[in-house]
């Protein structure tokens, strides 16, 4: 514990952060990013054809609306009481801690629903506990890492995801077979993950006030220009994510041409195999991002170049599903979610407009990340009952949003 222990973040926000901060903070974000992604990905498509075969793409639709509309509505709301929390255990810290635990509980409550009722309660229980920790860990970069290291804290922090979708690709789909010791897996993965950076690791001294803070639910910072406009772009972007994310495995299993060949494969692997491909070339293009951006800046064009990579690799899942085409177009898509995903992190750190509300108004922007887990399964039902059930309209139409997402940051004006 002795090299953390130097490594204490309640240094003032100017000062240079440590490799013990960035180790277990990096670590925390791959736990909590390991709460939803295999779920998202594995665990819950497989759960919803377990309850509902016949309609199971209805079905992952529904839980996922509900569950999304519940982690919109919690990480708004703990992302300003984690800014109005003060006492011994620190701002964020108890929330984390509270949330991570929480976790594990919610998995178990998923795997355990019969029927579709239950399927959809366990889903907010959970989304609530995952937002209950995420939403005051996001809140911990723009509280303590400088500007000339964020773009640095940012790419380790972009790994997270893809790091995440290896864990669903290699652990949870190839490597555990078992529904139940596959949401076992996961549910213990967030707390080994996480405890150690909020356990060991110290908060900076919150400034002292003359009367307890209150807890403000706001959405004044969407009336500052660039953070609208940075909120508008990943919304955009995360609608593409969302759909790559919930209707990967079902296009797998119907929409993929073999050329009349055996497929090289159970679905479960195949999907294992798309997301370890995407997965590597979206640390390759995150990590090169991150530091590019803190060497040149630019990170408007990198989010924008992220955006249309990203854009690129869901129109070919749609237009070209002759195997291995969608492994090139997963890969593809992986670059450029790598790209978008890890700069997005620093410039959206950039253009917070109240640095006494940060958990608030990141609680705010992560709401860029729950709405479009409502928005994309109501688009996915719109798109399956109107255009009938072959995903790859799903796709084209995802190409469109992610085009625009990384279009519109270039509206940005004090990022460069």
């Amino acid at each position: 514990m002795g090299v953390i222990e130097d490594v204490r973040i309640h240094e003032p926000p100017g000062r240079a952060v440590g490799a013990g901060f960035v180790a277990t903070y990096t670590l925390a974000q791959v736990g909590a990013f390991i709460s939803f992604m295999p779920l998202l990905n594995v665990l819950l498509p497989l759960k919803a054809e377990a309850v509902d075969p016949a309609g199971k793409a209805v079905l992952l639709s529904q839980v996922t609306l509900w569950g999304a509309l519940a982690a919109a509505i919690a990480n708004l709301a703990v992302g300003a009481l984690s800014d109005a929390t003060r006492g011994r255990f620190g701002r964020r810290r108890p929330w984390i801690v509270g949330g991570a635990l929480a976790v594990a509980v919610g998995h178990g409550l998923v795997y355990a629903a019969a029927d579709r009722l239950g399927l959809i309660l366990a889903m907010i229980v959970l989304q609530v506990a995952i937002n209950v920790m995420f939403a005051p860990l996001n809140a911990v970069l723009p509280d303590v890492v400088p500007g000339r290291q964020k773009g640095l804290v940012s790419a380790l922090q972009g790994l997270a995801l893809p790091a995440s979708n290896l864990f669903s690709a290699f652990v949870v789909a190839m490597l555990v077979t078992d529904l139940g010791a596959r949401f076992a897996v996961a549910a213990l993965a967030v707390p080994l993950m996480i405890l150690p950076f909020a356990l060991v690791c110290r908060e900076p001294v919150a400034p002292v006030q003359a009367s307890r803070p209150k807890a403000q639910l706001s959405l004044a910072a969407l009336l500052d220009h660039d953070f609208l406009i940075a909120f508008v772009s990943r919304m955009l972007v995360q609608v593409t994510i969302t759909l790559n994310v919930i209707y990967l495995l079902f296009y797998v299993q119907g929409s993929i041409d073999f050329g009349g060949r055996p497929a090289p494969g159970s679905p479960e692997t195949i999907l294992g195999w798309l997301m370890a491909s995407a997965t590597v070339a979206s640390l390759v293009a995150g990590l090169a991002g991150g530091l590019l951006s803190d060497r040149v800046g630019k990170r408007r064009l990198l989010v924008t170049a992220g955006g249309l990579v990203m854009a690129l690799g869901a129109a070919l899942m749609a237009l070209a599903p002759q195997w291995p085409t969608p492994m090139l177009a997963q890969i593809v898509f992986g670059a450029g979610l790598g790209l978008f995903s890890t700069v997005d992190i620093a410039l959206v750190a950039e253009v917070l407009p109240d640095p006494a509300a940060t958990g608030r108004d990141l609680g705010l922007m992560n709401i860029a990340i729950t709405v479009p887990q409502v928005i994309a399964p109501l688009i996915g039902l719109v798109v399956l009952t109107v255009l009938g059930r072959d995903l790859a309209w799903v796709f084209a139409v995802s190409t469109a949003f992610a085009a625009a997402g990384g279009l519109v940051v270039l509206r940005i004006r004090r990022v460069a």
